[in-house]
C-alpha cells in the first residue's frame, strides 16, 4: 500500500492556498492549509507533515 504525504501550506493569500492545495492533491499530496505562521506551526506539530 502506497503511503501518503503530507504537504502543509502556509500563505496569507486564500487563492495562493487554494492553488496549491489543488495542485498538490491532484499529485496525490494530503494538503494542510495555515493562513499565518502562527496556525502553521500548530499544525506542523500536530500533524507532522513531510
Amino acid at each position: 500500500m502506497k503511503m501518503i504525504n503530507t504537504i502543509l501550506v502556509i500563505d496569507d493569500e486564500p487563492q495562493i492556498r487554494r492553488l496549491l492545495q489543488i495542485n498538490l492533491e491532484s499529485n496525490q499530496y494530503r494538503v494542510i492549509l495555515a493562513a499565518t505562521a502562527k496556525e502553521g506551526l500548530m499544525l506542523a506539530a500536530s500533524h507532522q507533515p513531510i
